[in-house]
């Protein structure tokens, strides 16, 4: 009876023990955020001396039972690691620092939208912060990495608004095809293409007058992509980096991930930037000579004729001609969501007016991107966006609108472009005034050209974590957009015969793209050693259709419809003959994987 007696007692002091200690355990929450106030993902979170563990969520919140007293440690890759003493407080808001030390840690987005340690790579790849690309203040993203990526070279088209830029790694890689990376967008392959102005007899996407490319430029297509909706920019270099993409990104791959919402919290961003341009640096000059030659006065374009009198009135035409240029950028950006779906709407207005005159370049964009987490194993990834952009441009003067005004003789006011009572062509040099070099303001003003472009693109991002060893992505998209523009020469023109009386060319071009990418991934640890095999397929569908007309003997030199050209003068690309679009479909299936392995310390 006594032993009984004395289990039982044994028995109910244990239970009070363990409740009184159970009782110690408090719960703790709280949000892990970095130095920008940006949550932080995957911290793990543990009790110095036990097993108790946390990781934080996308929205960077845990919760993990500790005891008062005890010592909590964050730590995460990329991040150092720090502890806390839990006091009295049980809500607990911790930052955590970058390291900058630990840059073989840091994880990239990689090929086929694959996040991946960048260690592990085996091949060139290097990463740009979108705040980098956004403080810039580039109306065109690409023209924000220069100088930011080794082996990277940009080459803007010119400095007027709108202008296309280049961009090529390591060196150009063939002679006749094209040496552009190919631009993915969270997984999506985007159109970067520009309108050719040789269409090969017509038979080509071209324009009808089958010009070479010289007299103008035009926007390429990347550059409808916000440089506010950038969270990051990795760019792969060399054909190892590329492989999966095949042929089409022999020229590299520019990755581009945008900025999603990472927390249900409402939050709304404004920001904007004023910038001012000028042209600063120009030639020193002598001109205190007249036209003419061994100083005789003759109409040329050469200054050795007799010297200007001391009372000739010289005018500074080059500071007359060009102005200061502004550009104005308004970002507005919106996160909200319920529990497990968070969204981000952006918003962005581009105004830039060129140093050239008559030279604007415009773009709006809307953005709206969702992510819904399904409980642990399935997160969908969708997005809409809309850009339109207007650009008036000025079509190139011969060598240049400088050159132009350094041979434009100084006893000439260039303002003085056209007869205030009749709107005609002040002569300088002949009676003939297709014969007449142009004015360079009569040049801008007159010799007009514009685009407007409509784009839509739309995405669907799906993840599936079936076991904790097998990933499956899917990405997919849709992109199209439709451009029309014009280029119209005076009838009064130096750069047309006075036979043609004007001359103009109208485009029509549509696009439609389609493209998807389905991924599996396994990762495995046996011992020391790490294993990886991703095998996948990719689907594209793309086709551009363009439609051109040119003509002659224009009914007004201000209307800008192809419908304001002679009838009989005018021609069109072959297929447009007959009623259709020229038109190029490219159509490709990809089977691909990849096998790595790793040891120790190399794992993802």
């Amino acid at each position: 009876m006594k032993k009984e007696l004395s289990k039982l007692m044994l028995l109910l002091l244990c239970t009070f023990f363990s409740v009184v200690a159970s009782a110690q355990l408090l719960k703790v929450t709280g949000t892990v955020t970095d130095l920008k106030n940006e949550p932080v993902a995957n911290v793990t979170i543990a009790v110095s001396g036990t097993k108790r563990l946390a990781k934080t969520n996308d929205r960077g919140t845990f919760t993990i039972e500790v005891a008062k007293g005890e010592n909590i440690v964050f730590s995460a890759i990329g991040y150092n690691t720090t502890t806390l003493k839990l006091g009295d407080k049980t809500n607990l808001s911790v930052k955590l620092q970058q390291d900058i030390n630990s840059l073989q840690e840091i994880t990239v987005t990689g090929a086929m939208d694959i996040k991946r340690n960048k260690r592990e790579l085996g091949y060139s790849a290097q990463s740009v912060d979108g705040d980098e690309i956004k403080e810039s203040q580039r109306e065109n993203f690409i023209n924000g990495l220069a100088g930011r990526v080794a082996g990277l070279t940009v080459n803007p088209t010119s400095g007027v608004a709108g202008a296309s830029s280049s961009i090529v790694l390591r060196g150009f890689n063939s002679l006749s095809l094209s040496n552009q990376p190919l631009f993915v967008v969270d997984g999506i392959v985007m159109d970067n293409q520009t309108v050719d102005e040789t269409s090969d007899g017509g038979r080509a996407l071209g324009l009808a007058s089958d010009r070479p490319n010289r007299n103008n430029d035009y926007t390429n297509r990347i550059a409808d992509l916000n440089p506010n909706d950038i969270e990051a920019v990795t760019v792969l270099k060399g054909p190892e980096a590329t492989a999966l993409y095949g042929s089409q990104a022999s020229s590299g791959a520019i990755i581009i991930t945008t900025k999603k919402a990472k927390s249900n919290k409402f939050a709304l961003q404004y920001d904007n930037s004023f910038r001012a341009s000028e042209i600063t640096r120009f030639p020193k000059l002598y001109d205190k000579y007249s036209n003419g030659t061994n100083q005789n006065s003759s109409n040329v374009f050469k200054y050795f004729g007799p010297a200007y009198s001391d009372t000739t009135m010289l005018w500074d035409n080059i500071n007359q001609f060009f102005q200061t240029g502004v550009a104005q950028t308004h970002n507005l950006g919106m996160d909200f969501g319920v529990k497990n779906s968070v969204f981000r709407v952006s918003g962005s207005i581009f105004d830039q007016i060129g140093v050239v005159p008559a030279n604007n370049y415009k773009r709006y964009n809307l953005r709206i991107s969702n992510t819904t987490k399904i409980g642990d194993k399935i997160d969908i990834i969708p997005s809409i966006s809309y850009v339109k952009s207007e650009n008036d441009k000025v079509l190139r003067s011969a060598g240049g609108y400088l050159l132009s005004l350094l041979i434009w003789p100084n006893d000439r006011l260039i303002l003085n472009q056209e007869d205030p009572a009749t709107g005609n062509k002040l002569p300088l040099f002949n009676s003939n005034a297709n014969a007449d070099y142009d004015n360079p303001l009569f040049n801008v003003n007159k010799n007009r050209s514009r685009d407007v472009n409509d784009r839509y693109t739309a995405t669907m991002g799906i993840n599936i974590r079936p076991t904790d060893w097998l990933s499956i992505q899917g990405r997919f998209g849709y992109d199209t957009y439709k451009s029309s523009g014009y280029s119209l020469y005076h009838p009064q023109s130096y750069y047309i015969s006075a036979a043609l009386n004007g001359s103009q060319d109208n485009y029509y071009r549509k696009y439609d793209g389609y493209n998807h990418t389905i991924t599996a991934t396994a990762k495995k640890k046996v011992g020391n050693f790490n294993f990886r095999v991703m095998g996948g397929t990719m689907w594209q569908d793309y086709k551009t259709q363009m439609y051109a007309v040119s003509g002659n003997n224009l009914t007004s030199p201000t209307n800008f419809d192809s419908s304001n050209t002679n009838p009989t003068t005018r021609t069109r690309l072959l297929r447009n003959v007959y009623g259709e679009y020229n038109r190029v479909i490219l159509r490709q299936i990809a089977y691909f994987g990849e096998v790595a392995v790793n040891y120790k310390a190399c794992s993802s």
